[in-house]
């Protein structure tokens, strides 16, 4: 029965035509992509809250010797961002060294993103090509059918629009989703990383 059910998933997939092509390419694009960004995020913003709270409580008591043992420790945005304006703090220019810095991560984290974000609209589209494609097989088809039109005249053209449809909706959502995820994350970093940069300048007097 599994066989069965595997043996026809994979002729509706090869129904869907050549169209299926830029599909595979596109997942497999998607799925690196979703992967890499992951890792990412997990080295330079794992344990968020947990840091967010720590360097909180140290920059309010103005232990900033607290603050730079912290950051040198492990790898999270904020630490490294932080670690840079300690070392940094006696520069006239600490605001834009560490606005800077800010930019350079994040533009880490917001690397490949444009490409997710394309591949969530371009999916659908061609999916949507693939089903004018294939209706236009269909009503040819009819077209060039002088007696009967039987329904196997129906089954390639409408199978090749339908599948391609369902596939195109499917990377499309898949990619939507992981874009979406990653930007939610990379805000609320951005905006956790500015309240503590805002909370650092306060606390470091510049000669």
């Amino acid at each position: 029965m599994a066989i069965y059910a595997s043996e026809t998933l994979l002729s509706l997939l090869l129904k869907g035509g050549w169209l299926m092509l830029p599909f595979a390419l596109l997942s497999l694009a998607m799925v690196y992509i979703i992967v890499e960004r992951f890792l990412v995020c997990h080295k330079y913003l794992r344990g968020s809250g947990r840091v967010l709270e720590a360097l909180e409580g140290f920059l309010h008591k103005g232990d900033l010797e607290q603050v730079d043992y912290f950051c040198s420790q492990e790898a999270h945005l904020i630490q490294k961002v932080l670690s840079k304006g300690i070392h940094q703090s006696k520069s006239k220019h600490l605001e834009l060294i560490l606005k800077n810095e800010s930019e350079k991560y994040l533009s880490i984290l917001e690397e490949n993103l444009s490409w997710l974000a394309t591949i969530a609209g371009v999916a659908p589209m061609i999916g949507f090509l693939g089903t004018v494609i294939g209706m236009v097989q269909t009503f040819m088809a009819i077209a060039q059918e002088k007696n009967q039109v039987s329904a196997e005249i129906f089954s390639s053209g409408i199978y090749e629009a339908m599948i391609t449809t369902v596939a195109g909706l499917i990377v499309g959502i898949i990619a939507y989703m992981g874009y979406n995820y990653f930007v939610a994350r990379i805000n609320q970093s951005t905006k956790q990383l500015a309240y503590l940069i805002n909370l650092f300048l306060t606390k470091t007097i510049v000669k």
